[in-house]
């Protein structure tokens, strides 16, 4: 900003120059709005020396060149106007850090106006009544122009600046929010939060885990490896969207994502079936790196959990309970392509879903469990 008032400041005082020439007016007005103009010109270039000597600068040639002029001139000539558009505009050029700054120039700036009001005659006959009149009209709306000029600078400035924040703002909250459940992230952008931790009695969890990943993956390249997980996982996280469910996190090639956390739902065990039913479709339609279609293992629990938040640096929202326990379990005891739930979720979407009674399985860490496998949706009605 001390540029532009520089620039036009030298403008203005090569401006009276010429028209001291043109007109004859006084040498000693001329060669000093000369050499104000020329001192004016070259403050910017300053910069190199330090960030603040062209605005130490600038403020020193002002005041020096306005006392000179008003001293030769008289006070009539209005040239007592552009101290008041430096007490204005200086504060805004250094900015709210340099209070101290600013506060010396407001009062160097009037003090310099006061003592000139009353120490230097309104016309000291060194120039033609005209050119005084004429002298006063275009320093008071140079001076009006410099001070819009100024100021209109600095609020264009805050603008954009106030526009850049409000960007970074919605970036910052786009990316919470793709981190956490939004109303889990609205409660941790509030001033007074302690923790976010809470128990649900009823919800629903399902895993998935790529048969033959790791053998896939031995014989692939890592970059093709990425470019197929990333494939496969924005496809799953549009459907996470469409269903109304809350993906919880990938741990390499294991998917998980819960119904009725962090917002209950009294159907989050149907929703959560037809997820994993349209799971295995749009998985299907992902070719992996050795251009097959993706089989899938899925897992399906329900049951109370606890939700929260972990950690204070690269946190992440999480889910632990029995269901999430069980869950994984009937995932990773599985068969590929098809969907394993427990008598529980069997016993719930009986009326709703076709199964097929798999038996008992071992289950690591559990007695002996008696799953099922999912089929549909029934659509005979029984």
């Amino acid at each position: 900003m001390v540029s532009l008032a520089a620039y036009a400041s030298a403008a203005v005082s090569f401006g009276f120059a010429v028209i001291g020439f043109v007109f004859g007016g006084p040498h000693e007005v001329t060669i000093v709005n000369l050499v104000s103009g020329a001192a004016l010109a070259v403050v910017p270039a300053l910069r190199r020396f330090g960030r603040w000597v062209p605005h130490a600068s600038f403020f020193v040639v002002a005041v020096i060149t306005l006392w000179t002029l008003c001293t030769i001139l008289g006070e009539g000539v209005g040239l007592l106007y552009y101290y008041l558009v430096m007490a204005v505009g200086v504060p805004m050029i250094v900015g709210v850090r340099r209070l101290v700054a600013a506060a010396v120039v407001v009062v160097v700036c009037l003090g310099a106006m006061i003592y000139l009001h009353f120490t230097v005659p309104d016309d000291t006959g060194l120039v033609p009544h005209w050119f005084a009149v004429t002298g006063f009209v275009v320093n008071v709306i140079a001076a009006a122009v410099l001070a819009v000029a100024i100021v209109g600078s600095g609020l264009f400035q805050t603008e954009r600046a106030e526009t850049a924040l409000a960007e970074e703002l919605r970036r910052s909250e786009a990316l919470l929010n793709n981190i956490l459940p939004r109303s889990v992230a609205e409660r941790l952008k509030q001033p007074d939060h302690v923790e976010v931790a809470d128990s649900y009695d009823d919800a629903s969890v399902l895993f998935a885990d790529i048969a033959g990943f790791t053998e896939m993956s031995s014989h692939t390249a890592p970059a093709d490896v990425v470019r197929y997980l990333d494939r496969l996982y924005t496809t799953l996280d549009a459907l996470v969207e469409r269903h109304g469910l809350e993906k919880i996190k990938t741990t390499g090639d294991s998917y998980m994502v819960v119904s009725g956390v962090p917002e209950p739902r009294p159907d989050h065990l149907q929703e959560l079936a037809r997820f994993a039913m349209a799971l295995q479709g749009a998985a299907a339609g992902v070719p992996n790196a050795d251009g097959r279609a993706t089989p899938l293992r899925i897992g399906l629990a329900d049951g109370p959990v606890v939700a929260g938040i972990v950690g204070s640096k690269k946190f992440f929202f999480d889910v632990w309970g029995d269901a999430v326990n069980v869950a994984s379990r009937m995932e990773s005891t599985g068969v590929v392509d098809r969907i394993q739930v427990t008598a529980s979720v069997h016993e719930r979407l009986a009326g709703e879903f076709a199964f097929e009674e798999r038996g008992v399985i071992a289950v690591k860490g559990k007695p002996d469990l008696r799953t099922w496998f999912l089929l549909g949706e029934r659509t005979d009605g029984h």
